[in-house]
């Protein structure tokens, strides 16, 4: 196809919709941009791509091109003034002959703030010489690195392997690359390649991660890297390649080979739960059918560009012929404009009736259908800003959102003609209902918004940024929310209503369920805003005076409680405002201890310590049993009391790292950001090294004091996402918080805040056909190293229900010892692991690799369960599995044909991501409730991860 053919769109037609998200592409006819313009559409994001054809060609956009949603703009990169009125993405997936800055600071000035991704090179990873491409890509990593961190933007870097597929140049130099090309220029080498394997990575799975590491949360300042993760051998490519059917049909399986890992690939595959998806196969197949399809396609149009002459030749003769047959026909033209439809009156007036009842019944739901969809869209885009404190965003969004309703007042109000017609009482009373829906949920985000601004007015004067009275702010929160949340509550009644869901039209139905969710979860983060306006003057000490003990914890040594307590800070309130903040050492304090405290005997024989300190009081699964023991311990050697206790680990530092910013520290003359955290804090543990982790400690305190200070002391801190952040790291445990006040600790229990062990009572349902299951595992690393650093960990559970209601459980863990050698900080992994299961549990056997432990393990009762406890030993780079078979003591049963298995699994406080898989196997007499079919597989699979607890539920029949 001639690429003239193609439609250029100048910067200044673009039109774009609010409604949806904006990605912009640089290079976006490439190879690898056009398939993210394709991807992205596909995911109903709008594109505007720039490309200068350089290398990039118009037919890779030619798909893209007939789309809506897509603009294209040939220019370079360097002379564009890029002006658009929405700009969610940037994805730059070009290289060489511009500045990346310039780029950056065209988008900062046009006051966008959207998220940015440099594809990269995977290549800038080896230490040889660099060719111009990778040093220009070297350079700009760098210049986006620091315009980042000094504005603040949300930008990650991708750096990308060889990549193969549909539209692929030749011109890297991977050895799979080079057999593809062999291969369609018909000279695939007979002898074995020379290369032995490659960990190209087919287009779509580049894509998708490329886009994952885009949307995916908490990705900011991050370096992810795209290549498969295991190599393929060459000579076997060579054979796919010569018969793609044959291996297609046989469930084509690449050899094992080592693992060739990149710096950050495991990291990549962890934190985006990533992996490609395309066999070799079928990516080896559709790029040969691509490149058969686009020969045809050249040799077509080639042919029919030769005839193109002559058909311009015989259009000019059409059009000559058109011209004259018209100039020869003016009589019959004026013939037929004289053509009048003559009708009765009496059916004139029947029309026009018509017409305007259709006009009374319909177009006021339609208008005020059009409202609501408004309404939803500008409520999305209104949560969406307050997360961040655009509070004055927000507000403007709402008063749009106003705007639409009043229009279909007046509407409304247009029509009122006709309620007299008994027949449109009905409609009217949808139309009614409609308007008040959108006046409720206008007025409710309306006060959502004013309250949480007010809250965060409160916040700040708390911290000192200002010399408000945070009392008048607190109170304004709580009028502002509780109206909101009751303007809500109504709006949710009315959602709910019957007669209202019974009238409403099948066209609005989806999009008020739609509006229905984001109610919900505005309404919840009112809620949560009303119990913080509420909690928080008690906590700050509104009237009189209190002190919190925090707790920081390394989850690189992980103890049962979060982590090893290195460092601990004293935190001060009086009258409402913060006044002291004391950062220091634990074993400052530790030293000071003048009784002699007999430890847990896992402690005395594990560890081989004699004393009990506050750094090891955070010894049990449930965080305020710790509280209250490391409450016991600061008073003993400090002399000094406090009202509670907040526990923080190295992920949750992680977390505000990437909102506030880098942090400088002076003693170490190094900027410590989220990315390289875990990095610098391994690093430093391996100077100065003694039982205990002291230059660890040492690290941890400086970085916790800047942290804190900047938080706290300096102005002008994004609020919105310290919160938030602060919100994450809540519900993955990385913080866990526990008060002294009765009314204050219930509520941080019914959020999971205070990480308390569920009780008995927790999990018994009154119900006699409801059965209670639970697991929870928790470890302590006792082997005084960070060998959790390098630590993977995998769950896999299978639970088979028996005829009579048996319970029966096989729990494996894998465990990996990534540790480089028994050298520190990495090492043996030392776990003294315990199970806390239902009570009366029976444990018949376990296993540990090939070993039995089952007469080594210690039965135990704590907290209402019954417990398992032993000690595990993994050496580096070794890998094992713990095997668990156990039977809990209820049975499932079955009333009025129903019975309910409930299954709870606690995460422990500290870890991560931990891969979970579950496999519920039940009896042929027994059916999913849920599932009408006969046609049933007998068992339930699901695959999840373990950054939060998980709970599982399922309802059988027979």
């Amino acid at each position: 196809m001639d690429e003239s053919a193609y439609p250029i769109i100048d910067k200044n037609s673009i039109l774009l919709s609010r409604n949806k998200p904006v990605a912009f592409v640089v290079g976006a006819a490439g190879f690898l941009g056009s398939s993210l313009v394709d991807k992205l559409l596909e995911k109903d994001i709008q594109v505007v791509g720039v490309d200068n054809l350089s290398t990039g060609k118009k037919q890779h956009l030619e798909e893209a091109i007939k789309k809506g949603d897509f603009h294209f703009i040939e220019q370079s990169i360097r002379d564009l003034d890029l002006d658009l009125p929405r700009l969610d993405y940037v994805f730059i997936a070009t290289t060489g002959g511009w500045d990346i800055t310039d780029l950056l600071k065209s988008v900062k000035d046009k006051q966008m703030s959207p998220r940015y991704l440099l594809i990269s090179s995977i290549d800038l990873y080896d230490t040889g010489e660099l060719d111009e491409q990778l040093k220009w890509l070297e350079k700009s990593e760098v210049k986006l690195a620091q315009f980042a961190a000094e504005n603040r933007l949300n930008a990650r870097i991708l750096r990308l392997g060889a990549v193969f597929g549909p539209r692929m140049h030749f011109r890297l130099k991977d050895p799979l690359v080079k057999l593809i090309r062999q291969d369609l220029s018909g000279s695939l080498p007979k002898e074995s390649p020379l290369e032995f394997s490659s960990r190209a990575l087919f287009v779509e799975d580049a894509c998708e991660l490329a886009i994952k590491s885009m949307l995916a949360g908490s990705t900011a300042q991050r370096i992810f890297d795209g290549v498969a993760p295991q190599p393929v051998k060459i000579e076997e490519v060579k054979q796919i390649l010569l018969d793609p059917v044959w291996y297609e049909e046989r469930d084509f399986f690449p050899s094992d080979l080592p693992p060739w890992p990149t710096p950050n690939l495991a990291k990549t595959q962890q934190f985006l739960n990533w992996k490609p998806k395309v066999s070799l196969v079928k990516g080896l197949k559709a790029t040969l059918k691509y490149f058969a399809e686009e020969s045809h396609q050249i040799k077509k149009e080639t042919e029919e560009s030769k005839l193109s002459e002559v058909k311009r030749i015989e259009l000019g003769v059409i059009r000559q012929q058109t011209k004259q047959a018209v100039s020869q026909q003016p009589e019959q033209k004026a013939r037929k404009s004289n053509f009048k439809i003559k009708l009765p009156i009496s059916k004139i007036y029947f029309i026009l009736a018509s017409m305007l009842i259709v006009y009374a019944l319909v177009w006021p739901v339609v208008a005020l259908g059009w409202g609501i969809l408004t309404f939803k869209f500008q409520l999305k885009e209104a949560e969406q800003n307050l997360t961040t404190g655009e509070f004055d965003k927000s507000l403007v969004n709402i008063a749009q959102a106003n705007l639409g309703v009043e229009q279909a007042k007046l509407v409304l109000a247009s029509v009122q003609i006709f309620r007299q017609a008994d027949f449109l009482d009905e409609k009217f009373q949808l139309a009614d209902d409609l308007l008040k829906l959108a006046n409720l949920s206008t007025d409710g985000a309306n006060n959502a918004i004013l309250g949480i601004q007010s809250l965060y007015q409160a916040l700040k004067a708390v911290i000192g940024e200002s010399n408000e009275d945070p009392g008048k702010f607190f109170e304004e929160a709580n009028l502002f929310l509780a109206a909101s949340d009751q303007s809500f509550s109504q709006a949710s009644a009315l959602l709910l209503d019957e007669n209202f869901q019974a009238e409403t039209p099948n066209f609005l139905k989806n999009k008020l369920e739609g509006l229905k969710i984001k109610i919900s979860s505005m309404q919840q983060m009112v809620q949560k805003g009303r119990a913080a306006a509420a909690l928080l003057p008690k906590v700050t000490a509104y009237e009189g005076e209190k002190s919190y003990l925090f707790l920081l914890q390394n989850n690189m040594e992980l103890r049962p409680g979060g982590g090893f307590i290195g460092s601990f800070a004293k935190v001060d309130f009086a009258g409402g405002k913060l006044k002291k903040l004391l950062v220091n050492d634990i074993y400052a304090i530790d030293g000071m201890l003048k009784t002699h405290v007999e430890p847990p005997q896992e402690i005395k024989e594990d560890l081989g310590q004699k004393d009990y300190f506050l750094r090891d009081s955070n010894w049990e699964a449930d965080f305020p049993t710790n509280a209250k023991q490391a409450e016991w311990f600061f008073t003993k050697e400090t002399g000094e009391s406090v009202d509670g206790v907040m526990a923080l680990d190295v992920s949750a530092m992680e977390q505000l790292l990437e909102v506030v910013g880098p942090l400088s520290l002076a003693d170490y003359d190094e900027t410590i950001s989220a990315e390289n955290l875990f990095e610098r804090s391994i690093t430093h543990s391996e100077v100065s090294f003694f039982p205990g982790s002291q230059a660890k400690r040492n690290f941890l305190t400086s970085l916790a004091n800047e942290l804190f200070n900047k938080i706290f002391f300096l102005p002008k801190q994004n609020w919105p996402g310290i919160v938030s952040a602060l919100g994450q790291s809540l519900e993955e445990k990385h913080i866990s918080i526990y008060l002294d006040d009765p009314t204050l600790f219930s509520y941080l229990v019914s959020e999971n805040w205070a990480n308390s062990l569920p009780r008995v009572a927790d999990q018994t349902d009154s119900l006699s056909n409801k059965l209670s299951d639970v697991m929870i595992a928790v470890e302590a690393n006792l082997g005084a190293n960070k060998a959790n650093y390098y630590l993977d960990r995998s769950y896999n559970l299978e639970t088979v229900l028996g005829k009579e209601g048996e319970v029966r459980h096989r729990l494996r863990i894998t465990y990996v010892n990534k540790s480089p050698s028994d050298v520190w900080p990495g090492g043996k992994y030392k776990n003294r692991f315990r199970i806390y299961l239902p009570f009366g549990t029976k444990l018949s056997r376990a296993l540990w690799g090939e070993a039995n432990l089952t007469k080594d393990v210690t039965p135990f009762v704590d907290f209402g369960r019954s417990g398992y406890s032993m000690l595990l030993e993994l050496e580096p780079k070794e890998q094992k599995s713990l095997v668990l078979d156990y039977e809990i003591s209820e049975k499932l049963k079955f009333v009025s044909g129903q019975a309910t298995y409930r299954l709870d699994i606690v995460k422990q406080a500290g870890t991560l991501t931990d891969p979970f898989e579950w496999r519920l196997v039940y009896p042929l007499n027994y059916r999913l409730a849920s599932s009408a079919g006969e046609d049933q597989s007998q068992e339930v699979n699901i695959s999840t991860d373990l950054s939060k607890d998980r709970s599982f539920e399922v309802v059988f029949a027979k």
